[in-house]
């Protein structure tokens, strides 16, 4: 390779395909990934009521507001072309494999455009019609000739065919050595997470894939209303809930009583009534056992996200941080695929009860993965 192309400005990086998913962004929250993204300058801070200047400035007279509204109003900067973006940038993660320890090991982020993310990304852009456009970006950006933009691109081919035919092992210390990321928030388990599901072999392999892992749960709500559609309820909560493994052992299983008085038409549904849950904990007395329970799974519901949008604004009723160290996955999404079904489907022999369905959900599951014939309720 020609001098000028050992340190480029901009390199392609295709990752081997049997690391594809493996990164930092899939073992961690999507708060913490936020919070990577704003500490890297790839977006900017969202404002709350105890950061927003107008609110500081209200507390803190001293505070210039049009020192803050100036720094807001900077565009980001990508770290590799310097082109300007009014308020979103890619987060990309350096990588550098140990191809004789077979160790990929996080370098570092940089912040960059939607151009030079393509470049990096040669390989995919080429298969969604990019190639052209990431090649000319590719040349500009190094200030190189055709002959060592197709040169860098050879070998930077040659090199993930190479790769393609190990396996490495993820080494994601810098996050924790840099104080970036506590390990605790660090989910290796979530890289065994099943693939999405599109059909019915793909329920297929989500349902033994899930039944396989050790740190996966299943969960199940009832509530006092609905937070989405029609009937919408904004003060919707949390009246029972319930968890278990995925081999069937009982984690939680407790009801809570309400703040706001469960409706009529909701205890015709579930059978809870108001005067059932009057000497139940609040949710909030039972919310950090919950939440030990749930860190750092993979945790399986019917609709999970009706459930997870029940549970955060349960949190927020009780002003409590929402879990952020859970990853979901929808079981209902599962068995619309395995249905090859247009639409989704109820829960074969759900009863409206949080333990019941949840046991209904894992014996669905078992069902899938041995494939099964299911009749549709």
């Amino acid at each position: 390779m020609m001098k000028n192309q050992e340190l480029p400005k901009l390199a392609v990086s295709l990752i081997p395909a049997n690391a594809w998913g493996r990164n930092v962004r899939t073992v961690v929250s999507d708060g913490t990934w936020y919070s990577l993204r704003v500490k890297f300058g790839a977006c900017k801070p969202a404002y709350s009521a105890e950061t927003d200047p107008v609110f500081l400035a209200i507390r803190n007279p001293n505070i210039n507001l049009d020192e803050h509204y100036r720094e807001e109003a900077k565009p980001l900067l990508c770290s590799i072309c310097g082109k300007s973006v009014p308020d979103d940038l890619h987060l990309h993660e350096k990588w550098e494999f140990d191809d004789e320890r077979l160790i990929q090991k996080l370098a570092g982020f940089k912040p960059v455009c939607e151009d030079c993310h393509n470049a990096i990304h040669y390989g995919r852009s080429s298969m969604v019609g990019l190639a052209e456009t990431v090649y000319l970006h590719l040349k500009n950006i190094n200030g190189w000739s055709d002959e060592q933009t197709k040169c860098h691109i050879q070998m930077a081919f040659e090199e993930w065919r190479k790769r393609g035919q190990a396996h490495y092992q993820l080494d994601l210390s810098f996050l924790h050595e840099n104080d970036l990321v506590p390990e605790r928030q660090i989910h290796m388990g979530w890289l065994d997470r099943p693939r999405r599901v599109r059909d019915r072999l793909d329920a297929l392999s989500w349902s033994q894939t899930v039944l396989e892992l050790p740190n996966a749960v299943i969960l199940d709500t009832e509530t006092t209303g609905l937070i989405e559609g029609s009937e919408r309820n904004p003060n919707a909560e949390v009246v029972e809930l319930a968890i278990i493994s995925v081999k069937g052992k009982i984690l939680y299983n407790g009801r809570f009583r309400p703040r706001y008085t469960i409706p009529s038409h909701v205890i015709e549904i579930h059978g809870i009534t108001n005067q059932a849950v009057r000497k139940e904990p609040k949710f909030s007395k039972e919310y950090a056992k919950i939440l030990q329970i749930l860190h750092g799974k993979i945790v399986i519901a019917y609709n999970s996200r009706f459930d997870q949008k029940i549970i955060e604004n349960t949190c927020r009723l009780f002003s409590l941080d929402p879990p952020d160290g859970v990853l979901w996955e929808c079981a209902m999404w599962a068995y619309k695929g395995y249905q090859e079904s247009p639409q989704f489907l109820r829960l074969p022999n759900g009863k409206h009860s949080a333990l019941s369905d949840c046991k209904a959900t894992l014996k669905l599951i078992k069902r899938m993965s041995r494939n099964e014939d299911i009749p549709c309720e």
